[in-house]
């Protein structure tokens, strides 16, 4: 759906980008998924989708420049990797989710909101909050689970540490500039 509206309306080249990764997405579902009625159907339509998407009809109604104001892919890479954090928990601990890796989970929420919200608070807590929950988190799971923690916690803690996730957050003047004072206009000056 997003990646539709985002070709119908903004004509943004990040939507084609976006509807090739859900489109590879759905054929390797249907490596694993049982071919019987509606999966069949699904992957003919998966089939067009990938036809669509990848012809050269779509470039010409695309932008070609870039947009002036988007954030960039490592803010992006930030606030999903963030919010990743909840499933990434019930992929490394399939037996259950502990309260210590709860707390990474949460954290990671809260981050996401808060970054979305422009807060500078939400880069410095995953700078200094993402690792220390990670490390926590990670004595409750499994030695591979363990490592798929680690290494998500060490790279959204990189992240936010990058300048690109700090300029998407902080505002553009440190102080906005005072009023113009407004000067009566006299007769016979022009």
């Amino acid at each position: 759906m997003i990646a539709t509206v985002g070709l119908l309306i903004p004509r943004g080249r990040w939507a084609r980008n976006l509807a090739r990764g859900l489109l590879t997405a759905e054929v390797l579902l249907a490596t694993v998924t049982p071919l019987r009625g509606w999966a069949i159907a699904a992957l003919v339509a998966t089939g067009l989708g990938v036809v669509g998407v990848q012809g050269k009809w779509l470039s010409g109604w695309l932008r070609r420049l870039p947009s002036a104001d988007g954030p960039g892919v490592k803010p992006m890479l930030f606030i999903i990797g963030s919010l990743a954090l909840v499933p990434l928990l019930g992929v490394a601990s399939p037996g259950g989710v502990e309260f210590r890796q709860g707390l990474l989970g949460a954290a990671g929420i809260v981050i996401a909101w808060g970054y979305g919200k422009a807060n500078l608070w939400a880069v410095w807590a995953g700078r200094l909050l993402l690792a220390p929950l990670a490390l926590v988190a990670a004595t409750a799971a499994s030695a591979v689970g363990a490592a798929l923690i680690l290494a998500a916690g060490a790279g959204l803690t990189w992240l936010a540490w990058t300048k690109e996730v700090w300029l998407a957050a902080s505002p553009l003047l440190d102080t906005l500039p005072g009023p113009r004072p407004v000067r009566p206009r006299q007769e016979g000056t022009e």
